[in-house]
């Protein structure tokens, strides 16, 4: 970890460490998180690793897409 404290995009708080350490990308609050739900939208889609042409589904995987919700300033 830098050590470096972050402020929250959307109140201007200071983000904790701990939540700084859990979670490296955050930009956000815990408070802010609480309100707007997450800051992250996760899709979870199972993967078919069937032969070609086959109507068995043999799900091997899943691939996982996380994409950043914007985030407005509190008003």
């Amino acid at each position: 970890m830098s050590g470096t404290a972050r402020m929250c995009q959307r109140c201007g708080t200071a983000i904790p460490a701990e939540r700084i350490e859990a979670m490296p990308e955050t930009r956000i609050c815990v408070q802010c998180s609480k309100e707007i739900g997450d800051e992250f939208d996760v899709t979870v889609t199972p993967v078919n690793t069937a032969k070609a042409g086959s109507l068995k589904k043999n799900y091997g995987s899943w691939t996982i897409r996380k994409r950043r919700r914007e985030i407005r300033p509190k008003e």
